[in-house]
């Protein structure tokens, strides 16, 4: 156990007076490791007059925190960790109150000054923050500081929705506007008479009533903004609510001490009316901001959607997501399985191919068991639920990607940056007009500058930028299409030259074997000991073909010895000291007889001396001749990339009208790679899942079309759940109006900012109407920004 000590001290970094129990390895001049961090880190660097300037202007004195607070020592405890980690390392917090895109820059900066943290990754839809903590780090330091900042956090478990927690905040948002609302009615019914002509007694009752119905509303009802004003302060970092809390106090000062005076200089009803228009406005923006920014809904989009329960009274249309273990679901051909379950009634054939990469359908019956992911292709059947949706094998990939999915591309960084700035620079000249109008008429400086701060809304950096990046994922996930992140997105602006992998790619890779010679028991069984591990489409078939003959294929499977592709294409290994290689032909051979079908021959070699012969048979895909038609079409140049011979690979070349210039052939993965690096524009690498890793490092974006969820995206930045060429220029629409939303807000903003700004600045706009012009360009903002999706 480490020390406990209880003190009394004064942060030397944040000026916050300390009590409670410390960690006696910590210095009892700091009230966390945090601070003693960023204060370490200012002195090496030679800033340390920014302590001796602060000195001379000291901050008020804060409310004490507790540096250990017994409610997140728990956050260390074993037990905790097993209950909200998957490793122990990472884990994930609602918290209440995070409703604006400064909220997200300063949390997301949380490694900058929080040691014990790694990454922090904030989802401003759920409300929710994920933590990797460091090696030694403590969640329970970590807790501390983001319970500093205002946002105390709640932990999740990796499968816990934060649904519930945000429903329980709107409707505290809900109360407060309620409340504010029938209070500023009865104001203004009794602000009207006022304003009528009611004089003497009447008016000064009237008066007083005004400022005891206000008195909720500018304590009770405003208190998210004092709340949000103090913290931002605590933490030397400013946001929009700074000036609004100043303007409401200096109006509650100066009504009340109108009040007392019996002076006309009362604006009871103003504030009130103001605190009330501020919070509907961000609550209705906060609402759309959520309800259009899930992230990527990944997760959602493949396994949520209506399934029939089987129920005494028939079939029930329900929910996956709803889903009880024990529950019974009806299942019909074409249907992505959205759970984990065993097979109750029927048979049907299945493909796992999303899961496993294997495309081969397998049937299944009575008693089989299925994993979320597999695709019903044919057949009827009844399934007994197993898991809930949240908890299968494939929810915990696609959770893994959507982590991957949030990372910020560049653009969206600089729209982070940009934001900051504008807020800055509003803020300047909101002060610089206060500062004009304090001499002659104070009220009408700090009007002007009111409804200069909250008509300015810098959400087009904030919210509509990366909203564009989060929708467009979304989209394309509605697709069939994961994309890992919305950096891939960025890049697919840019790309000229699309690169395809042949076999499995734009030919079926379901391929046959349609002649052999000399393939006695032996030989097959040496094929399969040989194959058996590889994961290519040509293997695949091979093995398939040695099962089928019925051969004892155990026999040689454990004395084949050092298998090892060939750079050449193939695979090579050693059985009782002899080698054996299987790799293309290295001559031409005669065409199938079917035209529509490519055919390569493979040769099983004994130390270099053909013992037997493969003829496969591959189709080129239905779709592939008209995809390479649009995306020629679209200006983009296409070249073919085949590990073929060159007379299988020219065959295939031909069906899709590839130039000859654009083909090569014999290629290995290495030299794929390096061609794609030659390349001096920006590419695009179309290929098969694992087997085309350093083709896809080397290009600019790369797609998998098929192999298995998991391995294809550790590899490539798009994987297709459907074997469908098509989603090729679908995603590439798709990016391409992301850039137009994005383009067509910053133009929007830009010219709402500067004309709403001038107006406010002139005295033409109060800040009333600034509270009611804010939320509407805000929301033009948003509908914009989701005008594809929703087209």
């Amino acid at each position: 156990m480490i020390a406990q000590a209880v003190r009394l001290a004064t942060c030397l970094h944040c000026g916050t007076l300390i009590t409670g129990e410390t960690d006696s390895n910590l210095s009892e001049n700091f009230c966390c490791s945090g601070c003693k961090f960023v204060f370490e880190f200012m002195q090496d660097q030679g800033l340390a007059k920014f302590y001796d300037l602060r000195s001379a202007n000291p901050p008020d004195s804060k409310t004490p925190i507790e540096s250990s607070n017994s409610n997140f020592e728990s956050f260390d405890d074993p037990e905790f960790l097993l209950s909200k980690s998957d490793n122990g390392s990472r884990v994930r917090f609602y918290l209440k109150g995070m409703d604006c895109a400064a909220c997200v820059w300063v949390l997301e900066k949380l490694p900058e000054y929080c040691p014990d943290v790694k990454s922090a990754r904030v989802n401003l839809a759920e409300s929710t923050i994920e933590i990797e903590r460091q090696r030694q780090g403590k969640f329970s330091s970590i807790a501390r500081v983001l319970n500093s900042l205002g946002y105390r956090p709640q932990p999740l478990r990796e499968d816990e929705s934060s649904v519930r927690l945000q429903k329980r905040e709107q409707r505290e948002d809900m109360i407060r506007i309620g409340v504010a609302g029938a209070l500023t009615g009865n104001i203004m019914i009794l602000t009207v008479s006022l304003y009528g002509g009611a004089s003497g007694l009447l008016a000064r009752q009237f008066h007083w009533l005004t400022a005891l119905l206000a008195l909720p509303v500018l304590t009770y009802c405003a208190f998210p903004f004092y709340k949000s004003a103090y913290y931002s302060l605590r933490s030397f970092r400013l946001n929009i609510d700074v000036p609004i809390v100043a303007a409401l106090l200096a109006g509650l000062v100066t009504s009340s001490i109108a009040l007392i005076q019996s002076t006309d200089a009362i604006y009871f009803d103003s504030l009130s009316m103001l605190v009330f228009l501020l919070l509907s406005s961000r609550y209705f923006l906060r609402s759309l901001q959520k309800r259009h920014s899930q992230s990527t809904n990944i997760e959602d989009d493949l396994l949520t959607g209506v399934v029939q329960l089987v129920t005494p009274a028939g079939f029930q249309n329900i929910n996956a997501s709803k889903l009880e273990p024990g529950d019974l679901i009806h299942v019909k051909s074409g249907t992505l399985f959205p759970i984990d379950g065993v097979v109750d009634q029927g048979q049907a054939t299945v493909s796992a191919a999303v899961l496993t990469g294997e495309s081969t359908p397998v049937q299944i019956g009575v008693g089989s068991i299925i994993e979320a992911g597999y695709r019903c292709i044919g057949g009827d059947f009844v399934v007994r639920v197993v898991n809930r949706t949240r908890q299968t094998r494939l929810a915990k990939i696609l959770r893994e990607t959507e982590r991957l999915a949030d990372t910020k591309s560049e653009f969206v960084h600089l729209a982070d940056r940009a934001a900051q700035y504008f807020i800055g620079v509003v803020f300047f000249f909101a002060a610089s007009i206060a500062l004009y109008f304090a001499g002659s008429n104070p009220g009408e400086g700090i009007s002007r500058a009111l409804a200069l701060i909250i008509v300015t809304c810098p959400c087009v950096f904030g919210i509509a930028i990366p909203l564009s990046m989060a929708l467009t994922l979304r989209r394309a996930a509605k697709n069939g299409i994961i994309v890992k992140s919305s950096d891939a997105i960025e890049r697919l602006w840019n790309v000229k030259t699309v690169f395809f992998d042949k076999t499995a790619t734009l030919t079926e890779g379901s391929m046959m074997v349609i002649r052999h010679t000399q393939t006695d028991a032996e030989n097959l069984q040496i094929v399969y000991g040989l194959e058996k591990n590889q994961d290519h489409p040509v293997a695949r078939t091979l093995v398939g073909f040695a099962r089928a003959a019925q051969v004892n294929v155990a026999k040689y499977e454990s004395i084949v010895d050092d298998v090892a592709p060939l750079k050449t294409g193939g695979v090579v290994g050693y059985v009782h000291g002899h080698q054996y290689k299987i790799e293309p032909a290295r001559h031409r051979t005669k065409l199938a007889n079917e035209p529509s079908l490519l055919v390569s021959t493979f040769e099983l070699r004994k130390d270099d001396k053909v013992v037997s012969t493969f003829e496969l048979g591959d189709r080129p895909r239905a779709e592939a001749a008209s995809v390479l038609q649009v995306l020629r079409a679209r200006g983009l140049k296409t070249v073919m990339l085949s590990g073929d011979r060159k007379h299988a690979a020219e065959a295939c070349a031909a069906t899709l009208d590839f130039s000859p210039n654009d083909v090569f052939t014999e290629m290995t993965p290495e030299s794929k790679a390096m061609k794609i690096k030659e390349s001096d524009e920006v590419c695009l690498m179309i290929g098969d899942g694992a087997n085309d890793a350093a083709a896809f490092a080397a290009a600019s974006v790369g797609i998998a079309v098929c192999g298995s969820l998991d391995v294809s995206l550790r590899s490539a930045d798009v994987y297709l759940t459907r074997p469908d060429l098509n989603c090729i220029p679908k995603l590439l629409k798709i990016a391409a109006e992301a850039k137009s939303a994005i383009y067509r807000n910053l133009a929007f903003s830009v010219s709402f900012n500067v004309t709403a700004g001038t107006m406010a600045a002139l005295g033409l706009m109060t800040p009333l109407w600034a509270a009611v012009l804010m939320p509407l360009s805000s929301l033009i903002v948003l509908v914009s920004a989701n005008w594809e999706t929703t087209a």
